[in-house]
């Protein structure tokens, strides 16, 4: 045999004791038990609604105990799928270490607005404009929607709630798409996500903020720049209502252009308006 056949056959070997050894470690490796379950849950900035015990039981009912099976019994992909169906779950990561551990990485949504329709209904709406009905006691502390406000089940059935071209939308849909900008715009603020609490909707379709403190309504024009109004509310906050305090006033509107309109209690004649109300000019 010629030299050159030498080294042909010497590489042929070689390269038939990789692929050997390669299937030989795929089959221990597909064998190998599995030792322990990894469950991370990340929570962003909400509150804690799905725990680890919850995902493991869930998984329990649907795959069994997934501890001491082989690792060619488990498909990440079904797990990850199955995970994705719940809808506290945003994202799902399922996949196996050298060490014989299974782990599953999980976010969970976070909701941003929490309605109740006049229907006695209850849901969550996460940051991401996802519809999350809600059937057990879970809460997170989030901004509450209520008044004559309802989610029908054309909506229910499309699933989410976004904020694009809502001049084009029209009736519930609209609606609910202004209450979502609103509440993103609330928690985008550092000073106002803490102070406010509510979104309430009147019948004539207007919005009216509720604080966390203090026993005034807040109007706003829902229709109009909420970006400029909600700078007023957040100055009036920081630099007004730090010395004249808000327990004066009953209505603090911001409907007004470069200025905030502040109507005091009713403690003294109410048809005298010059001194029931406040006006706090913000240039």
């Amino acid at each position: 045999m010629s030299r050159k056949g030498k080294r042909i056959l010497v590489m042929l070997v070689i390269i038939i004791i990789l692929v050997a050894i390669v299937i030989g470690a795929n089959i221990f490796v597909q064998n190998q038990k599995i030792e322990r379950l990894d469950i991370s849950i990340g929570y962003g900035k909400t509150d804690t609604i799905i725990t680890k015990t919850i995902i493991t039981k869930e998984l329990e009912d649907r795959f069994g105990k997934l501890v001491s099976k082989q690792r060619k019994d488990i498909v990440g992909k079904d797990i990850e799928d199955f995970l994705m169906g719940k809808p506290y779950v945003e994202k799902a990561q399922v996949y196996h270490t050298l060490k014989g551990v299974l782990k599953i990485e999980i976010m969970q949504r976070q909701p941003v607005l929490r309605i109740y329709t006049h229907r006695q209904k209850q849901y969550y709406i996460d940051r991401e404009g996802k519809i999350i009905e809600i059937k057990n006691n879970e809460a997170t502390d989030v901004l509450v929607v209520s008044g004559y406000i309802d989610i029908n089940a054309s909506i229910l059935k499309k699933g989410l709630i976004d904020t694009i071209n809502i001049k084009d939308k029209k009736g519930l849909e609209k609606t609910l798409a202004k209450t979502f900008l609103i509440a993103q715009r609330l928690q985008s603020d550092s000073i106002l996500n803490y102070q406010i609490d509510q979104i309430y909707l009147n019948k004539d379709g207007s919005f009216d903020l509720i604080p966390k403190i203090g026993n005034y309504v807040i109007k706003i024009d829902e229709e109009g720049d909420l970006e400029t109004q909600f700078t007023k509310l957040s100055y009036l906050y920081k630099e007004s209502f730090t010395r004249i305090g808000w327990d004066n006033y009953c209505v603090v509107d911001l409907r007004y252009k470069n200025q905030v309109v502040c109507t005091k209690k009713s403690q003294i004649n109410p048809q005298d308006e010059q001194e029931q109300t406040t006006v706090i000019n913000k240039e």
